[in-house]
């Protein structure tokens, strides 16, 4: 990992969970599209998908059991779409 990547890494406040969840639906452009789950946090979560959203874009996830959630794409790289929840989401 590069060392811009290590300092995005130390500025993240809350903890990342893998294999919490492993799938969602996400909601992008009007169509569902299934998406795998890398990590989830309380404001966020890191999927793999070959879609390719915009910055900022909006969207809905969807996770099994869930309620629909509001977010928008933070970043995109590699195959991997970094998302932004609108509201906190309690883990645990």
């Amino acid at each position: 990992m590069g060392e811009a990547a290590l300092r995005f890494e130390e500025r993240r406040a809350e903890p990342r969970h893998e294999g919490l969840v492993t799938r969602a639906t996400l909601h992008f452009r009007g169509q569902p599209f299934d998406v795998a789950v890398l990590d989830i946090s309380s404001r966020g979560t890191q999927i793999e998908s070959p879609l390719n959203p915009r910055l900022g874009e909006n969207v809905v996830v969807e996770f099994e059991a869930c309620s629909r959630m509001h977010a928008f794409v933070r970043w995109v790289r590699d195959g991997r779409i970094g998302l932004r929840f609108g509201h906190e989401l309690v883990i645990g």
